[in-house]
């Protein structure tokens, strides 16, 4: 398939294999659900991801009525910064791939973002204000 535009030109073939089954990956049930301002958590993750580097996941900590996300690489420096949440169970730390989790963000278009989350090793879905957007994020196993 060729696309072309004002001396742009776009190639893309066809994947060859089968495609993975995401909805198998879907979790049914959620032990948390959140429901944050997108833009607000957008700019924090931005700002903080600058600092998560290839191999460094970004931290998101849940606490009793505050989200915390924070990141550090070796050598290069940390960032940390926090945002009222309605969370109120026990507090948990999961980590990202900065990258992925800003894709996911960008990608709702709403003005508040449904993040829904089980455990820090088990999948995390955002969603819009309606149920017609799915972003499925996995996490990244985070060291002591």
């Amino acid at each position: 398939m060729v696309f072309g535009s004002g001396g742009v030109w776009l190639t893309s073939r066809r994947i060859d294999g089968q495609f993975p089954n995401y909805k198998q990956l879907l979790p049914e049930q959620f032990e948390h659900e959140l429901e944050l301002p997108r833009d607000e958590v957008l700019d924090v993750v931005r700002r903080v991801g600058l600092l998560a580097q290839r191999n460094s996941p970004l931290r998101l900590r849940f606490a009793e009525g505050e989200l915390t996300v924070s990141a550090r690489t070796q050598d290069v420096g940390e960032a940390r910064e926090s945002l009222p949440a309605p969370y109120s169970a026990d507090a948990m730390e999961i980590g990202f791939n900065a990258d992925f989790l800003r894709d996911g963000l960008e990608s709702i278009d709403s003005e508040t973002v449904r993040m829904k989350l089980i455990s820090p090793l088990r999948p995390a879905v955002l969603q819009g204000e309606t149920d017609d957007y799915t972003y499925l994020i996995m996490p990244i196993r985070l060291a002591g």
